[in-house]
């Protein structure tokens, strides 16, 4: 597969990947709908941001590979949102304080922080390597 297919594809899943680990402990726990939406929105930006710049990501990535936008547009678009998206999440995994979380009945919500940052690191690896690819 040449890599201006797979970069894109590769972008989608890790998009995808971002909305999935962010709904999945409301999924598990919804009676802890509180908790989470304190700890989603700690941190200097929160993570909802990250959120709103994977699901505009997939639709860039999307009209990049399916032909509806010029892929170099499509990839100029996708690097900044890649890497404001893996900044935005490494400031919140950083700053956000576990304390909110006190007695909630899963420990590895202590780690999911960095589920998030590795599944916004794909995004931004991808829109790497489409920019790449399109510019080659």
């Amino acid at each position: 597969m040449r890599t201006e297919q797979a970069a894109p594809a590769l972008g989608i899943a890790g998009c995808l990947a971002v909305v999935v680990a962010l709904a999945l402990p409301f999924a598990l726990f919804p009676g802890w709908g509180a908790e989470l939406a304190q700890y989603y929105t700690s941190g200097p930006l929160g993570v909802g941001a990250v959120l709103a710049f994977a699901l505009v990501g997939i639709v860039v990535f999307l009209a990049g590979a399916r032909g509806r936008t010029d892929p170099t547009t499509a990839a100029g678009i996708a690097v900044p949102l890649g890497v404001v998206a893996l900044l935005v999440a490494l400031s919140w995994a950083f700053m956000a304080p576990l304390d909110p979380l006190f007695g909630f009945p899963a420990s590895w919500i202590r780690d999911f922080r960095w589920v998030v940052v590795a599944a916004a690191g794909v995004v931004a690896a991808a829109a790497a390597l489409y920019a790449r690819a399109t510019l080659a």
